[in-house]
């Protein structure tokens, strides 16, 4: 009993202390911008990943794909408005090397910030272009002070937890890097030489006359018994590459590689190129 009543004489001061306390919040006409990409991690809590550059690369496309738009999130701090506010993008040449016009297109004097909205995606539209086979391209987009917006600052923590420890990441830029690498699946030597040595332009068209997807070409695909490179079908496909490249030889338009040789199979799939030489 006696706990109880020290517990009550002690409410009302723990009250009196706790409206004491008054909790900050952000009051002021100045509006910042920054960029925030990221997602929910957790559906259930309100946990928040975010990243500062996203990687892509059209090696997983079909061929009839020219093209990728990429985005980033720019996000406010400060009042919704009514009316459109206009942002500063700018590209870093410094710390880009992605030609535009050539290597990507971006509509950057145009970007707002909707009234009524306190985000805005910056899409960026990258071409699947040569150079993309031999260089990794970057794009380096920056945000920079204007009549409507600050940035407040330039780095921030990759999570919205306020006690995680790690790397910090930009705000006030955002990075793209494409390419179009290849590299020879393992699934290519894991069943057998039928199709011969690998080539970059050999696989394309194995994927393009049988519709094979990044993931049919992939262990994950092996392996879950739902991708179409399989061991029985990797034979299947030496034997009707071998149909289409004798056809296209036998009719004075042979298949070459990259560097000009002719594109032959393994051994027992030869293909004659004898009527080509």
């Amino acid at each position: 009993m006696r706990k109880l009543l020290y517990l009550l004489l002690a409410l009302p001061l723990l009250f009196v202390a706790c409206n004491e306390d008054e909790i900050m919040t952000f009051d002021s006409d100045d509006a910042g911008i920054y960029f925030q990409t990221g997602v929910q991690t957790r559906f259930y809590l309100n946990i928040d990943e975010y990243w500062d550059s996203v990687y892509y690369s059209f090696s997983e496309d079909p061929d009839d794909v020219k093209e990728h738009v990429l985005s980033a999130r720019l996000r406010t701090m400060g009042k919704v408005r009514d009316y459109d506010r206009k942002v500063r993008v700018v590209v870093d040449e410094a710390n880009s090397t992605a030609i535009r016009g050539t290597h990507y297109t971006a509509d950057l004097e145009n970007v707002v910030i909707p009234a009524g909205a306190s985000e805005v995606e910056v899409p960026v539209t990258f071409l699947r272009h040569p150079d993309l086979l031999t260089k990794q391209l970057s794009l380096m987009l920056k945000v920079e002070d204007n009549e409507n917006f600050k940035v407040p600052f330039t780095r921030q923590k990759y999570t919205n937890v306020y006690y995680a420890s790690g790397d910090t990441i930009m705000v006030d830029r955002f990075l793209f890097v494409v390419n179009e690498f290849y590299s020879e699946p393992a699934l290519w030597t894991m069943f057998g030489s039928a199709c011969g040595k690998w080539s970059i332009k050999k696989q394309r068209l194995m994927s393009e006359l049988f519709e094979l997807s990044a993931y049919d070409w992939s262990i994950d695909g092996w392996r879950n018994g739902d991708g179409k490179v399989l061991p029985m079908r990797f034979t299947y496909f030496a034997i009707k590459m071998r149909i289409y490249l004798q056809a296209m030889a036998d009719a004075g338009t042979p298949v070459r590689e990259d560097d000009g040789s002719f594109m032959q199979l393994g051994a027992g799939y030869e293909v004659d190129y004898s009527n080509c030489m």
